[in-house]
């Protein structure tokens, strides 16, 4: 397994050293030149007084500093912990190339696209909290009396038996639901699997991709792992699209794909709908348009594909109560349908995903009803943000809400000592110091609330 510093990205191949710790790595050269900044400059431009370290998870202040790298952070104390493991050759240091398998360090080298060498795998951290608003989920079970009906149903799956290929009474009944031809909705584990194999099918032009950044992180990470040539557009300040940077992007770069989420994540509002026709209008490939989030503003763009035959739209079952069964949906042309499905892994969609989703889709009015509360929650706790010293909440379309403050690492590690979990985006740039809330039930996004107010006004 080839190893990266996260601070200068040599590759364990080329370094003497390299100590990995969680998802980050760090090696003995970058490890005294931080030594050295940190002695000379104390703290300055490029270090912290403040800010939670990428190796040992923690948020600290005032003694104990933090060194800003390229794509991690490190404090004073884990730098001198590391020198020590260097010194004293034990710890997770080795020298991580000279102790691989040969055979295997050469596969990988040699094998293994660019593109996914230099990826992160995508993970969500595992904190215990006792209020979780950090996945977008709904808060509501399933009420008892469809609870049950669902485990009848489940009961009496032949789990020795491979499930429909083609999931046709699923897909017939969205099809009835949505008013849209069967013919042209296609269903994925997930909308990550359908964006992959949009990816993989219509990428034989150019071989690139156009999306708007900061959007939902799997775009990038298909599109490196597929081997496509990522065009990222940077939102403005409004977080909308920036048109004149997309139509040059179109015209420039003829990208096979452009991907747009309306609602987006992780910002919580729509696009405007002139800038996303003047796209579609402008765009020689697909253009998909993400509405995973589309039930909690109210709004599709499913007729435009009436008019524009290069649109696809995708939906999920997964923000509006249901993301452990993993349904993702795709509306498209029922020629692309066809192309698409030629890259659609066989059996795709499980036996208990389909089952559970007809008996939800046939008793859903208590999906409708959780909805208008979501909703109504999210306004309110927007409402209450706005009147918190201290936070800028950014208005939402879904069922989260954006908001920056002076330090959002800080923020984050005292929110989660009181056991709530919210989710961290502080990165450079327009997500600076930005940190997510999913709407919850009343009683958590008062919890919430409450802690939020505790904290800034200490």
């Amino acid at each position: 397994m080839v190893i990266r510093c996260s601070f200068c990205e040599v590759s364990s191949r080329d370094a003497k050293v390299i100590i990995q710790r969680n998802d980050h790595s760090i090696c003995n050269e970058c490890i005294a030149l931080v030594k050295e900044l940190l002695a000379e400059f104390g703290i300055g431009e490029v270090i912290e007084s403040k800010g939670r370290c990428s190796f040992c998870s923690e948020n600290h202040g005032g003694d104990r500093v933090v060194f800003q790298g390229k794509n991690a952070k490190i404090c004073s104390e884990c730098v001198g912990e590391m020198e020590n493991e260097i010194k004293g050759n034990h710890g997770v240091q080795s020298k991580v190339a000279k102790k691989q398998d040969t055979r295997t360090h050469s596969i990988i080298s040699s094998r293994v696209k660019k593109g996914v060498q230099s990826l992160t795998a995508y993970s969500v951290p595992d904190y215990k909290c006792r209020v979780k608003l950090d996945g977008n989920e709904s808060p509501f079970s399933l009420p008892q009396d469809v609870l049950e009906m669902v485990l009848k149903e489940a009961s009496s799956i032949p789990i020795n038996r491979y499930p429909d290929p083609n999931s046709i009474e699923l897909r017939k009944k969205i099809s009835r639901i949505s008013k849209f031809p069967y013919e042209g909705i296609l269903l994925g584990n997930g909308s990550d699997e359908l964006i992959e194999m949009i990816m993989t099918t219509f990428s034989g032009g150019t071989g690139r991709a156009l999306y708007p950044v900061p959007t939902f992180s799997m775009v990038r990470i298909c599109c490196l792992a597929l081997g496509l040539e990522p065009i990222e557009i940077e939102l403005d300040d409004e977080f909308d699209i920036q048109l004149s940077l997309a139509l040059k992007g179109l015209a420039q770069k003829n990208p096979d794909i452009v991907f747009m989420a309306s609602p987006n994540n992780p910002t919580g509002n729509s696009f405007s709908e002139e800038k996303i026709l003047g796209i579609l209008d402008n765009s020689g490939g697909i253009v998909v348009i993400d509405e995973a989030y589309g039930d909690f503003c109210g709004k599709t763009y499913l007729p435009l594909i009436k008019k524009y035959e290069n649109l696809v739209i995708l939906r999920t079952m997964s923000k509006v109560g249901f993301a452990g069964i993993r349904l993702g949906i795709l509306f498209g042309r029922e020629q692309l349908i066809r192309e698409i499905n030629k890259v659609r892994l066989p059996y795709n969609i499980n036996y208990y995903s389909q089952r559970i989703a007809k008996v939800i889709l046939d008793n859903s009015g208590f999906v409708r009803e959780n909805l208008q509360l979501i909703i109504r929650e999210r306004d309110r706790v927007y409402g209450e943000l706005k009147g918190i010293s201290g936070a800028k909440a950014f208005h939402s379309d879904a069922n989260f809400i954006l908001f920056r403050v002076d330090d959002a690492d800080k923020l984050f590690g005292e929110l989660r000592r009181k056991g709530i979990l919210i989710r961290n985006f502080n990165t450079r740039g327009l997500l600076e110091n930005c940190l997510r809330v999913t709407i919850g039930k009343p009683e958590e996004n008062d919890s919430f609330l409450e802690a939020l107010r505790e904290i800034l006004s200490s």
